[in-house]
């Protein structure tokens, strides 16, 4: 799945429960409840599984369950918020240039039923 390159500076990953997903087309920031954080090796691996997300098609619900938020030393570097149902993640990428994605991944795989299992234990 394409990251930003900001990715190598994550240090801390939360881990968002999105409970409204309405309006998502206007969002500027993953919306819900922190309910987790990873730090260190664990962030490393959450991200190792962002990033092993194989392209896939999109269709259309878009109604997310959870997101990440990742930061760095000092800052927010990006959110992603994810679907399971449609196979669809928005990146979503602070900044006065910020960047905003919609991006289809294989939520079958691998990598995407440990990243929801990893979601699940929180």
């Amino acid at each position: 799945m394409f990251l930003p390159p900001s990715f190598a500076q994550t240090l801390r990953l939360e881990c968002i429960r999105i409970d409204d997903y309405s309006n998502s087309h206007r969002w500027v920031s993953v919306p819900g409840k922190i309910v987790g954080t990873w730090c260190g090796s664990e962030a490393t691996e959450v991200i190792d599984l962002v990033a092993g997300l194989q392209p896939s098609e999109m269709t259309r619900c878009f109604l997310p369950g959870y997101g990440i938020r990742a930061h760095g030393a000092d800052h927010l570097l990006f959110e992603i918020a994810f679907c399971f149902q449609c196979h669809n993640a928005l990146l979503l990428v602070p900044g006065p240039k910020g960047q905003r994605d919609l991006v289809g991944f294989n939520a079958e795989s691998q990598c995407a039923q440990e990243l929801l299992n990893r979601f699940r234990t929180f």
